[in-house]
């Protein structure tokens, strides 16, 4: 009997819950925990690498100085090896972190961006500066990845065989996480002259350039070894890979050879009208940029085709409607893309005497609208291209701020000038070797900001100078 009046009480307790509870629902609380999206600040900068004069400071650091984007000015600087002679950012992972191939010591310096803020200000330290020592002899001259944990390095080994005979050049593994060199994977024993390499995006294969064989060496990064070479034009010396990892372009002095990355074949040439002078990848548009120097003009392709197709010919401006071109920078909202030329060439003398001839170049900057792809008039009533060297009151055709011949080694720099935009479209960079800075370029009226200019190197005759920049990075 008990029993039976238990049961009937929890009966009718359980009805009257459910009645209470009535067009209402019941869930258990799920908290979201979110990962850290990370700061976006941190994107919003360049990077200017910066070596001191080879001869008369080589035994002092280069630098490397970060702009920022919102405020245009330097917010943080940090000491480098001797000599820096190329960089990269790492596109995972720490995304934030650099590496810089010192050419004069043979190591690779790494460091991480400053933030925004500091205290006390106003420029605020870049992150602790870690050294990778490559084998003597090695000659470091490139770098590339597109992984989390390791960074790829062309070893030139120019003198590392018993009696300083040049041995073949590997690709060396350097560990991200241990700042250190792992491995080398060899390269076939006729391997010359390392141009460049890119990898996949998917991290699955690494391609190799080699300008002298006019070759590329495909690099399985899984077991590190070489699985195919390809014939590729004359002098190949720069590759970029599609986004989606299904195709690789190659810069030759001939053209521009396209790799099917699923087959590993040469599947054609992009004809150009005379040597190329540069590459680049519009990964907003699906486009591939070819400028040309000598011819003045600049070539755009559409790469959105189907796998083992060529890109077709979007545009090929007139020779001389670009003058000098040399570099293009799409920007990342595919409104806009912006070609550097050098827009004159002429000799200065100087001293001492009997007077020294050095050559001064003079930059400029021409827009083009990503949709029409026709040339943006000026906003400001200045020429198009729009003449840099305007931000320099020091730097004219027949002034330069160059004083002395010895203040004058970027005739010798691979990468004397570089173009760039920042992540959010809103800066074009533009790095001179000659000028001693960053120029700062506002797409949205079309005006130069100023010339930044690099860390003062360590004063020759008594004069502060700055360093000469050599690589210019601009933050994803």
């Amino acid at each position: 009997m008990v029993i039976r009046r238990w049961l009937a009480f929890l009966g009718l307790l359980s009805m009257w819950t459910v009645c209470i509870s009535c067009g209402q629902n019941y869930r258990l609380p799920i908290i979201q925990i979110p990962g850290d999206p990370g700061d976006p600040k941190l994107y919003h900068f360049a990077m200017t690498i910066s070596t001191n004069d080879p001869v008369a400071n080589a035994n002092t650091p280069g630098s490397v100085m970060q702009t920022d984007v919102v405020g245009d000015l330097d917010v943080g600087e940090a000491p480098v090896g001797r000599g820096p002679i190329f960089a990269t950012l790492q596109p995972t992972g720490s995304a934030n972190r650099i590496y810089v191939i010192n050419g004069l010591e043979e190591t690779v310096s790494t460091t991480t961006a400053a933030p925004q803020a500091c205290s006390p200000g106003p420029v605020c330290p870049i992150g602790a500066v870690s050294t990778i020592t490559m084998p003597a002899g090695s000659a470091p001259s490139y770098l590339n990845t597109t992984e989390a944990g390791n960074m790829y390095v062309i070893l030139q080994n120019s003198t590392r065989m018993p009696g300083g005979l040049p041995a073949p050049p590997t690709v060396g593994v350097i560990s991200v996480f241990q700042n250190v060199l792992l491995q080398e994977i060899a390269l076939p024993p006729g391997a010359i002259a390392i141009a460049a390499m890119v990898e996949l995006p998917n991290g699955r294969k690494l391609y190799v350039v080699d300008k002298t064989n006019g070759t590329v060496y495909v690099v399985d990064t899984v077991s590190r070894q070489v699985e195919q070479t390809l014939a590729v034009g004359p002098a190949p010396s720069m590759a970029l890979a599609s986004p989606d990892s299904s195709a690789v372009y190659v810069m030759t002095s001939g053209g521009v050879s396209v790799i099917d990355a699923l087959t590993d074949q040469v599947i054609g040439n992009l004809p150009t009208g005379s040597s190329p002078s540069s590459i680049t990848y519009d990964t907003k548009r699906n486009r591939l940029y070819v400028t040309e120097d000598a011819a003045g003009m600049v070539s755009v392709y559409d790469t959105a085709q189907a796998g083992g197709v060529l890109p077709t010919s979007l545009l090929a401006t007139p020779a001389g409607a670009v003058p000098g071109a040399i570099g293009v920078a799409p920007l990342p909202d595919g409104s806009r893309f912006y070609v550097l030329g050098r827009v004159f060439t002429s000799v200065s003398t100087v001293p001492p005497v009997p007077p020294a001839q050095v050559p001064i170049v003079g930059l400029g900057l021409t827009g083009f609208d990503s949709n029409t792809l026709a040339a943006i008039p000026s906003q400001t009533n200045a020429p198009n291209p729009y003449p840099l060297d305007a931000l320099d009151p020091l730097y004219t055709p027949t002034n330069s701020h160059v004083t002395l011949p010895q203040d004058q080694p970027c005739a010798g720099f691979r990468f004397r000038f570089m173009v760039a935009a920042s992540a959010d479209s809103g800066r074009v960079y533009v790095s001179s070797c000659d000028a001693g800075g960053t120029y700062i370029f506002r797409p949205a009226d079309d005006t130069g900001v100023f010339l930044l200019p690099s860390p003062n190197q360590p004063p020759m005759n008594g004069v502060f100078k700055p360093q000469f920049p050599v690589y210019l990075i601009a933050g994803r």
